[in-house]
């Protein structure tokens, strides 16, 4: 990933080549009860995309519903009043109302309610909310994820420094970061292939910190190589899609804890992954999985998500855009 995801970047912005400036923000997959979409951020060019469950139901190539006030966007996140965050690289967090999004057929190019910015955030990818309403974004160059809190958010426009910031050295160049049912967050690691999670008392205190929990690859390459969004399911096992090795693996919640390299309790390798990144559960268990090479969103059903194997996906949509990140949320 760190050889082929972020050569458009050093492309764009050479002079950041050498320090290879990255930051992402990655939003929690939770499962929205009843309607809900499929919200992606597309980095190259077409904003966001949504589509239906409907949409979702069969393969193909449904048309999305989109909304194109930026080129380039990398991280997505629903507040508890539907309003959607959603990051700009390489500085900017801005939020769009859930009015707008329920207007997109009309205006596709609304403009932001609350637009953040901050001189701490060198460049922006995920993002994700934790429990308590703080809007958390992963900074790969920092090696830090980065909160800013709800009092913040709620007040409005401006430039801001992060309320809390925690650094670390691995997990080694984070691009998401996902809360589990404790409060921890857990971080990709796309440079040392590595998954760590941090305590809710370590994302109170910042500053430097080590992980408490630090998952490594099993010695096969295949078990965390460049790993993308991390998602949960209903039971707490952890899922991680792999864009260097082509798989999808799940390590079980009995599995969480101290440093170790447990081999997956389940590996998918499925002949449609081509590079997997991004990751979500919607409400009836099904796992999105989300190329970023071809662009291909394919949908297993827990029958899949059971053993280890090359299954078939219950339906796979392409679009032709390269997504980031891609969350479920509310049918606007």
């Amino acid at each position: 990933m760190q050889t082929i995801r972020h050569l458009t970047h050093l492309v764009r912005f050479p002079a950041m080549a050498l320090a290879l400036l990255v930051l992402t923000c990655g939003t929690p997959s939770r499962a929205w009860s009843g309607s809900q979409k499929l919200w992606i951020a597309n980095d190259d060019g077409y904003g966001i995309e949504s589509f239906s469950s409907k949409q979702l139901k069969k393969s193909g190539t449904p048309t999305p519903l989109q909304l194109l006030t930026y080129p380039e966007v990398t991280g997505l996140a629903f507040d508890k009043s539907h309003n959607l965050w959603v990051v700009i690289p390489p500085d900017e967090v801005v939020q769009f109302t859930a009015a707008q999004l329920k207007n997109l057929k009309n205006e596709q190019s609304p403009t932001p309610g609350v637009t953040i910015t901050s001189t701490t955030f060198v460049y922006v990818y995920g993002c994700n909310f934790d429990h308590q309403g703080n809007l958390w974004l992963a900074d790969y160059s920092n090696g830090s994820i980065d909160e800013l809190s709800k009092t913040q958010l709620a007040a409005g426009s401006g430039a801001v420094t992060p309320a809390v910031v925690v650094k670390f050295s691995h997990p080694n160049g984070p691009n998401f970061v996902t809360f589990d049912k404790a409060g921890n967050a857990w971080v990709d690691g796309e440079n040392d292939d590595t998954v760590g999670a941090f305590s809710p008392s370590q994302l109170t205190s910042g500053g430097d910190q080590s992980a408490t929990v630090m998952l490594a690859d099993d010695g096969s390459g295949t078990s965390l190589s460049a790993p993308g969004e991390i998602a949960f399911d209903k039971k707490g096992n952890l899922w991680v899609p792999n864009y260097s090795s082509a798989t999808v693996v799940k390590y079980a919640k009995n599995q969480l804890s101290g440093i170790s390299d447990p081999a997956p309790a389940v590996k998918l390798s499925s002949a449609i992954f081509d590079g997997p990144w991004g990751a979500a559960f919607d409400s009836q268990g099904d796992l999105v999985i989300l190329n970023y090479t071809d662009a291909t969103i394919a949908k297993f059903t827990p029958q899949h998500l059971k053993t280890s194997g090359a299954p078939v996906p219950k339906v796979s949509v392409t679009d032709g855009l390269y997504g980031y990140q891609i969350i479920f949320g509310p049918s606007s």
